[in-house]
C-alpha cells in the first residue's frame, strides 16, 4: 500500500481523542484524518474509505448492536478497532478486527494498528472459480483438525470476522457446508493427512 494509512477516531473524549491522535500520528505510516465524538456526527459528514475506524465500543453497545462493522458500515478493507478503557476479556472485542487498550505503549498502539489494517487489507474476496488460495487451505486444514473459530483467529493472527470469511468462501467456492465433508475433502487433497487425526 502506498502512502500513509488513513485513520478515523470516533471517541467523545477530546482528551482521549487528542491523546490518540498525538500518539499516532508521531509515526509517520499513520494520518488521523477525521475525528467525531458521536455516532450521529460520524454519519453525518463524508468520512471517505478510510483504513482504520477507532472508535469507543460504548458508542456500539449503547446503540444496541453487537456488529460494529455493519453499524459504521465499514467496507471490507476498513479494518474496525476497539479502545479498551479497562481490564476487559479479549473476547470481547471478537467483533472487532482489533484494539488498543489506554494502557498501551505508542510503539504496542502502532503494532495493534498494522497488524489490523494488514489482516483486514489481506482478507479474500469473494471468488467464483474453485481454486483456493493459500490461505483459505490453511483455514481448511485447521477447521479439518477440528479447531474452533477462535483458535484459528488466534493461530493466524487474524481476527474471528476474518476467519468467517474464510469458511465462508471455502464453503462457496466447494460447495460442501459440513466440517465432515470438508475434512474429507482436506484428506482426499492431500492438505491433511488421516494420521492427523
Amino acid at each position: 500500500m502506498s502512502g500513509k494509512i488513513k485513520i478515523t477516531i470516533i471517541e467523545p473524549s477530546e482528551i482521549v481523542t487528542t491523546g490518540l491522535k498525538r500518539l499516532i500520528e508521531q509515526n509517520g505510516s499513520f494520518n488521523v484524518v477525521k475525528t467525531f465524538s458521536t455516532l450521529q456526527e460520524y454519519g453525518e459528514m463524508p468520512n471517505g474509505n478510510p483504513d482504520i475506524i477507532i472508535i469507543n465500543p460504548m458508542i456500539v453497545s449503547d446503540t444496541g448492536s453487537s456488529d460494529p462493522r455493519s453499524l459504521l458500515q465499514a467496507n471490507d478493507n476498513t479494518a474496525v478497532m476497539a479502545i479498551n478503557y479497562g481490564p476487559y476479556d479479549e473476547d470481547a472485542f471478537r467483533s472487532y478486527d482489533g484494539y488498543i487498550s489506554i494502557f498501551n505503549t505508542r510503539e504496542q498502539i502502532e503494532k495493534r494498528l498494522s497488524v489490523a489494517q494488514k489482516n483486514t487489507s489481506d482478507k479474500e474476496t469473494y471468488d467464483d472459480s474453485n481454486e483456493l488460495s493459500l490461505r483459505e487451505r490453511e483455514i481448511l486444514t485447521a477447521v479439518a483438525k477440528g479447531k474452533t473459530n477462535k483458535e484459528i483467529a488466534d493461530e493466524f493472527n487474524i481476527s474471528i470476522h476474518t476467519v468467517i470469511s474464510h469458511r465462508k468462501n471455502i464453503s462457496h467456492k466447494l460447495g460442501i457446508n459440513s466440517i465432515a465433508g470438508l475434512t474429507i475433502y482436506a484428506v482426499m487433497n492431500k492438505l491433511l493427512d488421516v494420521d492427523d487425526f
